[in-house]
C-alpha cells in the first residue's frame, strides 16, 4: 500500500497579471502540477509542482521583504484576498 502524502496549498505573495495588485497567491499542488490563484480576484494559472517550487517561492519573498523598506505596505499582505497597488 502507497500512502500519498498530503501537501497543503502554499500562500506566497505576488503582483497579480489580472487584477495589476500586488496579492496574496494559493498555489494548490495537483500532481506534477499546481494552480495558483490569486486570492484578490481569483485569477488561476497552472505551474509546474517541483522540489524547487518552495525555493523560488522564498526567493520571491526575500524580494518583496526587501522592498518593504521603500513601500511599508507590502508587510499589510498577510491574508488571502489582501491586495495592494504600488502604482501612484
Amino acid at each position: 500500500m502507497i500512502n500519498k502524502r498530503e501537501v497543503k496549498p502554499i500562500l506566497h505573495r505576488q503582483k497579480c497579471k489580472n487584477c495589476d495588485f500586488y496579492t496574496i497567491y494559493q498555489a494548490v499542488p495537483v500532481g506534477d502540477k499546481a494552480i495558483d490563484t490569486c486570492t484578490h480576484c481569483q485569477y488561476a494559472v497552472e505551474i509546474p509542482w517541483d522540489h524547487e517550487i518552495k525555493a523560488a517561492f522564498k526567493n520571491k519573498e526575500k524580494f518583496l521583504k526587501g522592498l518593504e523598506e521603500f513601500y511599508p505596505e507590502i508587510a499589510e499582505l498577510k491574508n488571502p484576498g489582501d491586495h495592494i497597488s504600488l502604482d501612484d
